[in-house]
């Protein structure tokens, strides 16, 4: 059986398309010239300057972490609001992570572009939520075969396409 360990970005994969779960456990990556890929690193780099920025943690990496008096505050920085329920799972997914760890945080996704941002915590029934998509996530990761390909909306942008539809 494959031995792969639940990220944030296979969290946010899985609540958009079930395939690019796959295909990431497997190492298989999109195509790094997408444009929507660039555009994504750009805001990365160029967002909060100055902050704690790429903390690894079990195999995801946190976009910008800070420390706001003596609480931890872990940020995503998000290109749009239009997927904002795959960034708030990544985000949840990383303050049940830290939460094990033993160390408690509080989250922001921020979306520059649009000067907005929005805050969470982790509660016992987002906690339950992200046990049952790593479950979800686990069992896609086992099977021989990724699920079958479907056109949804984001498949447009997706750095996968050229996998799925050619």
């Amino acid at each position: 059986m494959l031995e792969i360990k639940v990220t944030g970005s296979l969290v946010q994969a899985y609540m958009i398309c079930k395939r690019q779960v796959w295909l990431m456990s497997r190492h298989l990556t999109g195509n790094q010239a997408n444009e929507f890929l660039k555009i994504g690193r750009l805001l990365s780099e160029t967002s909060y300057q100055g902050n704690k920025k790429g903390l690894r943690i079990d195999g995801g990496v946190i976009d910008v972490v800070q420390k706001k008096g003596n609480k931890l505050v872990i940020i995503e920085t998000k290109k749009s609001s239009k997927l904002i329920s795959s960034g708030k799972m990544q985000l949840l997914f990383y303050l049940y992570t830290l939460k094990k760890k033993g160390i408690e945080a509080s989250g922001e996704i921020r979306i520059p572009k649009e000067k907005k941002i929005q805050k969470f915590q982790l509660n016992e029934e987002n906690q339950k939520e992200i046990e049952i998509l790593s479950d979800g996530i686990q069992s896609i990761i086992s099977s021989d075969k990724p699920p079958a390909a479907v056109f949804i909306l984001p498949c447009k942008k997706c750095s996968y396409a050229e996998f799925c539809w050619s």
